[in-house]
Formats: C-alpha cells, sequence, structure tokens
C-alpha cells in the first residue's frame, strides 16, 4: 500500500466483489450474468482539506497518480470537520457462505419457484461475495461478506404479488410462496381514512426511509423530520427500531464500518422514543456524542434495521380489523417534504378490502397519502413474524413484522 504519510488523516479501501444474477421472465430462465470488481477508495485529509476519489482496478501506478493529484488539488477545497474513530473491539459473528454464487445452487432455487402452480413468474435470483481490506492510522484489518435475494412477480389469473427472500447463504432462500393473493372480486378504493394493515414488504419500504432520516448528516442536512427530536416521542410505544451491523443473518452486517471502527447494535427508537441519530466519527464530534459505527465516511448510514415483533401472529392482527384495507407491496414511494415527513407511495399488487376480519374483495387504483411520523405514531399491533426484506424498493435490508396502523389517509392513484 502507498505511503500516506502526507496527509494529517487517511483512509483506503480496497474491496473486490463477484456478483451473479439469474433473471427470471415468462416463467423461465433467461440470463445467467456475472460481473466481477475490484476498486479501492481513498479519503485524503490534509490542513482541514479531504480529497476523495474511487479507483477501479488499482495497481501501484494509479494509486501514485491519485496521490499526488491529491496532494495538487486538496489545497483548492473549502476546509471541512473531519475525524476518524479507531474502535477495534469487532463482533464478527456473521455468517459466511462461499456458495452464495454457485450457478448451480442459483439455478436450483429458481427452478423451486418456476416449479409451483402459477400462470407466470418474473424476478431475480442475485447473490455476492465481497472482500475488503482497510487502511488508516490507527487499523488495517479485512473483511468478507456474502449475500443473496430472490425477488419475484408472481402472477395469477388477474392477481400479483411479490415475493423476497433474502439471506446471507444460499441455502435459506425460500422459494416457497405460501400466502394466497387472489380475490374474486376487483373494485376500484374509495378515499378516507382506514385502518390498514402493511405486510413486512410495504412496512420495510416505510422503515427504511425512517432509517435513512436517522443518519445525522440527514439531519443536519436538513431532509428530516427528526431533527430535534431526540428523547422525544416519534411513534407508537409498540414500535422499538435497532440498527445493526452485526446481524448473523443481515445482508449489510459488515466487521468495521469505513472507517475501521467496530459495528454494533444501536438502538434508534426504543418504546416509541427517538434514542440517537446514526454517527460516524465526524458527525458525533459536530453533536459531541460517541460514533455509532455507521461510517459511510461523508455521511453516516445504516446498515441492518430491525424492528422489534409484537406479540400476535398474523391471523390475530388480522382478525382485529373491523373495517380496514390489507397491503401487501408499495413503491414509488416519495416525500412531498422531508422536514415534515410528508408523503405518498402507490399499493402494488394484491390489495383488500377487509371487514370483521375476514377479506370482502380485492382493491385497486390504492394511494397512500399521509406523514410518516403521524402513521408510526397510530401503530396499533405489530406481528410476532419478522422476515428481512431487501429489494431495489428497500435499499438498506429491514427486519420486518406485519403492521396495523389506524386511520391512515387513503387517495386514489
Amino acid at each position: 500500500m502507498i505511503d500516506f504519510k502526507n496527509f494529517d488523516e487517511y483512509v483506503a479501501i480496497e474491496s473486490e466483489t463477484i456478483s451473479k444474477q439469474v433473471r427470471i421472465f415468462n416463467s423461465r430462465i433467461g440470463v445467467i450474468k456475472e460481473w466481477n470488481t475490484k476498486e479501492l477508495e481513498l479519503y485524503l485529509y490534509k490542513d482541514g482539506k479531504l480529497f476523495t476519489t474511487t479507483i477501479e482496478n488499482p495497481d501501484d501506478k494509479k494509486i501514485k497518480k491519485a496521490v499526488k493529484q491529491a496532494e495538487e488539488i486538496i489545497k483548492k477545497l473549502p476546509e471541512i470537520p473531519f475525524k476518524i474513530g479507531s474502535d477495534k473491539n469487532y463482533i464478527n459473528e456473521k455468517y459466511f457462505d462461499e456458495k452464495v454464487i454457485d450457478e448451480e445452487k442459483m439455478v436450483d432455487k429458481v427452478n423451486e419457484a418456476l416449479n409451483k402452480n402459477y400462470d407466470e413468474v418474473a424476478g431475480v435470483l442475485f447473490s455476492s461475495i465481497e472482500k475488503k481490506k482497510i487502511y488508516t492510522p490507527y487499523v488495517q484489518d479485512e473483511d468478507k461478506n456474502s449475500m443473496a435475494y430472490l425477488s419475484l412477480r408472481i402472477f395469477k389469473k388477474d392477481a400479483s404479488k411479490h415475493f423476497v427472500s433474502c439471506s446471507r447463504k444460499i441455502d435459506n432462500i425460500d422459494a416457497e410462496v405460501n400466502e394466497e393473493f387472489e380475490a374474486k372480486e376487483i373494485k376500484n378504493a374509495e378515499e378516507g381514512k382506514y385502518d390498514v394493515l402493511l405486510s413486512p414488504l410495504a412496512f420495510a419500504n416505510l422503515i427504511h426511509y425512517f432509517a435513512n432520516f436517522s443518519s445525522a448528516f440527514a439531519v443536519d442536512a436538513g431532509y428530516s423530520f427528526l431533527e430535534g427530536k431526540i428523547g422525544k416521542k416519534v411513534a407508537s410505544e409498540k414500535l422499538t427500531i435497532y440498527d445493526s451491523g452485526i446481524e448473523k443473518d443481515g445482508l449489510f452486517s459488515t466487521k468495521f464500518d469505513d472507517e475501521g471502527v467496530a459495528t454494533r447494535k444501536t438502538v434508534v427508537v426504543e418504546d416509541g422514543i427517538l434514542k440517537t441519530y446514526l454517527h460516524n466519527s465526524t458527525t458525533a464530534m459536530i453533536h459531541k456524542t460517541e460514533t455509532t459505527g455507521n461510517a459511510g465516511i461523508i455521511a453516516p448510514n445504516p446498515w441492518n434495521t430491525i424492528v422489534n415483533g409484537g406479540d400476535a401472529n398474523f391471523d390475530e392482527v388480522f382478525q382485529e380489523i373491523n373495517e380496514g384495507i390489507y397491503i401487501t407491496n408499495v413503491w414509488y414511494t416519495r416525500f412531498h417534504n422531508y422536514k415534515t415527513g410528508d408523503f405518498s407511495t402507490v399499493a402494488r399488487d394484491a390489495a383488500f378490502y377487509i371487514k370483521n376480519g375476514e377479506i370482502k374483495h380485492a382493491l385497486k387504483n390504492i394511494r397512500i397519502s399521509d406523514n410518516l411520523e403521524r402513521m408510526l405514531k397510530n401503530i396499533e399491533m405489530l406481528s410476532k413474524e419478522v422476515k428481512q426484506i431487501y429489494w431495489w424498493e428497500v435499499e438498506n435490508p429491514v427486519f420486518c413484522p406485519y403492521a396495523m396502523i389506524k386511520d391512515v389517509r387513503i387517495t386514489t392513484a
């Protein structure tokens, strides 16, 4: 590794990733792809100024050139606060599976889904192995990670369902879709306030936004409704949320963050009370607190977001709904005002009108138009069942239960 003695602080992260993808369309395997990437991220700090760059397929010549450029460019940059932590109390109990990128195993998992009696299946099984090394003035260490996720759209007659299974082990990927998603009749939704039951897939979409709002960077940048709310109620007392970089089967679990600081389990919300923001060492210094091991050098980021489950199973939660809507999936979630948490999102796939704990008919053209903090405060029940969710609408993994929320504002899409 190149000598960084001319800089006050530095971080170099070298990563090598092998990724494979099996794509499914028209109920058959269409394409199998493979990517091999190698890159070096550099963060170089001198005289109060930070230079960052990424080098693809790095070698000594490319690194020396980047360092030389940094020495010249950094003189022209504005000063910013910057600090690197040094906690090496690593907890490394996460699963690692070399076989997640075994093509034969991947194809077998996909065929499990295709052998079900559905009219049409489309989707993807994506797997990857990452090996990385980190160099700072305080630590030189390495880590390795594996992950796989199966994401399927399933069509049966006029109904559709989205199904996700995630794990760090390929054998833990479950292609069995047990929940029924058909209904004899489909009606247009009527606008109003309803008790809404969100599946883990739908609820995880909202929680992953909450996790990103809890980043100290989002708060300081002025686009988080959590600003100034440490120690205050931001959700129902039924809601407790952790961030965990050490979850055994969490897709984003990692031995250390981008500063080389040990990751950990951090209580973000406890019984509805906001306990902390997510910090790297720089934001922790600004906020006069300690890092939570969530670097992101520039912006702290969540690892795996864990929502504690409740006391009831799914059927019991369902039976508590006198009149409401069951939404199995959402997408196109957009915030109209980040500072207040006003947003809207469109229900995708199967959704149902519920009366006295029974499905009466399916619904279409549903949009939730509400406020995220208000909805979290109106959580009435959470299921015992908790499922890990990750796909392109949930960009950091969320371990999530079913959630029944009172008086959700429904408009038509």
